[in-house]
């Protein structure tokens, strides 16, 4: 019993897959399900496939001894690769991993992909890698030697070609070692990196000894010439261009005449320091034999000038600063301050200056050439002197400032505005709400920006709206009109609300003035026809003619005592007559329609909707309508005495007058009122039931000119600063993206595409009254990016070009703004090879001068020609070939690579070595 127990005890079930087993099963599971076995080789590689063509990935996850590892499949997608839907035989003896380590029409390439360093290292286009989790380094020996197994084991079951990494180290060190075999030849991928380069390694002559040992260690042939390509990298990051310059307009213009006030009406453009971070200048030596080049500690054939190839890559500064984003910025921010005018500028704030003037003194000597201004009125007007509050921007500052807002207030003004009559000048414009171009309110919009951003933030807005408004204030009292407006009645369609606010200010002194004049002209008029009736009832002789109408000429006369006279006639109709008295009907002189601006247009459509539904509601509403209606029928009945309901309707509204057959005897014809019209007690009868004979100009105005000027005063006055910014920012927002769209860049081909993107939003954030802060916001970081790409086209075409601007060169400048690497038409001996070398030039001769201080004697006496044109390659990297026998005499010739990457105190070196596994 006790041996059977024993016997039990210790059985053990070989049949039992072992960890390490199943792990090697789960690879080849995974490398059946992408099809990776029996694959023919694909075409040739074409320079530059591996940044150009695309890179599909598939991955899985997989465990082994309580690592969690990623199993990865990289391929390249090349055009007319049918290699990967049909797998058949390929006679050819080498795989496709061991043609492409031969293959230099990929050197040298940068992919900045995770994991696809793997490519440029090595030279292959297709590959699979097994990566551990992040927190499970492989760094112990004993743990890679078995990963390499495990692979090379699942590589060999699945008659897989395709090369096979692990990665080893820490990740940040971008280590790979790995396999790939097939076809009676395998190849090791092997890795070296080290923090400090050995000294036998810093040159092409230690590189190729450590290469020809490798490959040739114990097959005893002699080597053939090793192909060497070579290439250096130099970095330029200090730009000594001095004529890069973007600074915000200088407003001290009163100095001498170098800027002028119309620069007052531009915003700035471009950034304000260089967007260019780093030019990256790669020289090339394509393939060429060892015995061609010589490179070692004393000597060198491997200058940049003698570089056969050039190309260089820039790096951009992310999201550098630009002017006119910075001024959309710190605008926008103002949107949100509650803070009032008295806040900022004090409890006197209708006073601001020195000790001997207040607030408006500079637009006194502004407007004291044609008008006094209102400033004087209240300055005598006031016995006891306020006290003084001084603001930000000062007097020689400010003049000009209002000059150019107001130029009317000058004999010869210098900047004068155009035909306001046109509301924009280009289509592309129609759409967007805010107002006319280099108007007053886009003048006010950019001079705002420009003293927010650059003559005291919130408090030199608040200043400025506040001698903006003083102006208004002066004009309406004087019934000067303002300028820089459109015409007419306030346009809540095509403006903004700013805009429409002084456009009825302009309404109201325009009404203003002509009911002053139609007053004067009204009294006159009927004082000169009372007299000539007088004239003629006085000397009037009768005819037999009269004698035997005299009882009809009697009944016209008391229908025309003075009482009942007509007044307020404008016209003679053409054809409609009375109904009753068949005298001619004159069409009346009416008051003009009420102009509102979109927010009272909003208040009323509010009230009408809060009235409700019942029938006092309904009534109510009615009469809030039909004032308008009262006045014209009261007109009517002036310029018509004897007239009816339905004359007036004939006129008024003719669909409402239903003709019949036949005429009256004034030759009239027959007809009657519409069913609507018959209703009884409707609003029309009603309404010329109480409607007296009274002329427009004696009536109560509709329009109450006087008490709609104190409105808009009021709303302007009251503003807090954050309404005022929300008042102004449409406007600055239009005249950024018009900045913008000046913007002529043959580089960037899609520049009127972003543009007229960024124009679609403007044209809907702008509509509603009720601004969304979030939109405008939207559009300026859309605004920035596109004038830090200007930008940096503008300072690359300057470091590079100058002023040439051919096809070539702006070609050339594409390819670049794309961030890819670009090769240098004509390398070193081109124009543009020329200018680089000139920067790098200058780069060096600073940099020796900083270093140098205090020794300028010494300086002085060497000249230039000691300064180098390029300062120590910050990269330098070599990819070794050769074909040789591996790993015996008797072998096949097998391809070798090795690529070697110098880096300040670092070095990297990459090596493909294959071996024949059938004559070995």
């Amino acid at each position: 019993m006790n041996n059977i127990e024993i016997e039990d005890f210790y059985h053990h079930d070989f049949t039992t897959a072992t960890e390490w087993e199943v792990f090697i099963a789960r690879l080849e599971e995974i490398m059946h399900e992408w099809k990776v076995s029996d694959k023919r080789n694909g075409p040739a590689l074409k320079s530059g496939d591996f940044i150009h063509s695309q890179w599909k990935n598939n991955r899985e996850n997989i465990n082994f001894a309580d690592v969690e590892f990623t199993f990865k499949h990289f391929r390249l997608i090349l055009e007319n690769d049918e290699s990967k839907e049909s797998p058949l035989e390929d006679d050819d003896e080498r795989t496709e991993c061991q043609k492409d380590i031969f293959d230099s029409s990929n050197d040298f390439v940068r992919i900045d992909q995770e994991h696809l360093e793997i490519a440029p290292y090595f030279g292959v286009r297709e590959f699979l890698v097994l990566v551990p989790g992040k927190r499970h380094s492989i760094i112990e020996e004993t743990r890679m030697k078995i990963l390499l197994s495990s692979i090379t084991i699942a590589a060999n079951n699945t008659n897989c070609e395709v090369p096979i990494f692990v990665q080893v180290q820490e990740p940040w060190q971008k280590m790979y070692l790995g396999t790939s075999v097939g076809r009676g030849s395998s190849v090791n991928f092997e890795m070296v990196h080290l923090k400090k380069i050995p000294p036998h390694c810093k040159y092409l002559t230690g590189l190729l000894a450590v290469f020809k040992q490798k490959i040739t260690e114990g097959c005893g042939v002699r080597l053939d010439p090793v192909l060497v390509s070579v290439r250096f990298s130099y970095l330029l990051r200090d730009w000594t261009c001095s004529t890069w310059t973007q600074q915000p307009p200088d407003f001290d213009f009163m100095q001498g005449e170098t800027l002028g006030v119309a620069e007052l009406g531009k915003l700035p453009f471009g950034a304000t320091f260089d967007p260019i971070g780093e030019l990256h200048l790669y020289t090339t030596w394509p393939i060429m034999s060892e015995h061609v080049v010589v490179d070692s500690e004393g000597f060198t054939d491997l200058e940049p000038q003698l570089a056969p190839e050039w190309s260089v890559q820039v790096t951009m500064v992310p999201s550098p600063a630009c002017l006119l984003g910075d001024y959309l910025t710190d605008f926008l921010h103002l949107c949100n301050d509650q803070r009032g005018m008295v806040d900022l500028l004090g409890d006197n704030a209708m006073f601001l200056g020195d000790d001997e003037s207040n607030l408006s003194a500079a637009f006194s000597i502004l407007s004291e050439s044609k008008i006094p201004t209102i400033s004087s009125v209240i300055g005598k007007g006031n016995t006891k002197k306020p006290k003084n509050v001084e603001g930000p921007i000062s007097e020689e500052i400010l003049l000009p400032i209002l000059y150019f807002l107001f130029p009317d207030t000058e004999d010869n003004p210098k900047t004068p505005y155009g035909d306001m009559s046109m509301y924009y000048e280009e289509e592309q414009w129609k759409g967007v709400k805010t107002c006319i171009i280099d108007s007053l309110i886009w003048r006010l919009a950019v001079v705002a920006a420009h003293c927010t951003h650059n003559l005291g933030g919130a408090t030199a807005l608040a200043q400025l709206w506040h001698e903006f408004v003083m102006e208004i204030r002066f004009r309406r009292e004087s019934d000067i009109l303002i300028p820089g407006i459109a015409p007419g009645f306030p346009d809540s369609v095509r403006t903004c609300l700013l805009h429409q606010k002084l456009q009825m200010m302009n309404c109201c002194i325009e009404r203003k003035k002509a009911r002053e004049n139609s007053i004067n002209k009204s009294q006159s008029v009927e004082y000169e026809d009372f007299e000539t009736e007088s004239e003629e009832e006085e000397f009037f002789e009768c005819t037999s003619e009269v004698l035997e109408n005299a009882g009809t000429n009697a009944q016209i006369k008391a229908k025309h005592l003075l009482w009942n006279k007509p007044a307020g006639r404008s016209a003679k109709h053409s054809s409609l007559r009375l109904l009753q008295t068949g005298d001619p009907l004159y069409l009346p002189v009416t008051q003009d329609p009420v102009p509102k601006t979109e927010d009272q247009l909003e208040e009323d459509a509010q009230v009408m909707m809060q009235l409700g539904t019942d029938k006092n509601a309904s009534e109510m509403r009615a009469r809030m309508m039909s004032a308008s209606l009262l006045s014209d029928m009261e007109s009517f009945k002036a310029a018509n005495p004897g007239a009816i309901l339905e004359d007036f309707i004939r006129w008024y509204s003719p669909r409402d007058w239903i003709e019949d057959k036949g005429t009256n005897e004034w030759g009239q014809p027959n007809g009657h009122l519409s069913p609507r019209m018959l209703i009884p007690e409707n609003a029309w009868s009603t309404t010329w039931a109480s409607a007296q004979p009274v002329p427009a100009h004696r009536q109560k105005r509709l329009f109450d000119d006087t008490r709609e000027a104190e409105k808009v005063l009021h709303f302007l006055s009251s503003r807090r600063l954050g309404q005022v910014a929300r008042l102004l920012l449409p406007s600055l927002t239009h005249a950024a993206l018009y900045t913008l769209n000046l913007q002529k860049q043959e580089a960037l081909p899609n520049l009127p595409d972003v543009a007229q993107s960024i124009l679609n939003k403007l044209q809907y954030v702008t509509k509603p009254l009720h601004q969304k802060l979030q939109l405008y916001e939207e559009i300026t970081r859309d605004i920035e990016g596109v004038e830090a790409l200007v930008a940096q086209v503008n300072s690359l075409q300057l470091k590079l070009g100058g002023s040439d601007d051919s096809k070539e060169f702006t070609s050339f400048l594409i390819e670049l703004m794309r961030g890819k690497e670009v090769a240098v038409p004509d390398g070193s001996r081109g124009n543009i090879g020329a200018r680089i070398m000139s920067m790098f030039r200058d780069a060096q001769k600073a940099a020796h001068m900083m270093t140098t201080v205090g020794t300028s004697h010494e300086a002085d006496t060497n000249g230039d020609g000691k300064y180098k044109t390029f300062p120590e390659p910050s990269w330098k990297e070599f990819i070794l070939r050769a074909i040789t026998p591996r790993p015996s005499v008797v072998s096949s010739l097998q391809p070798q690579r090795m690529y070697a990457c110098l880096h300040r105190d670092s070095i990297r070196l990459a090596g493909s070595f294959s071996e024949d596994t059938v004559f070995i």
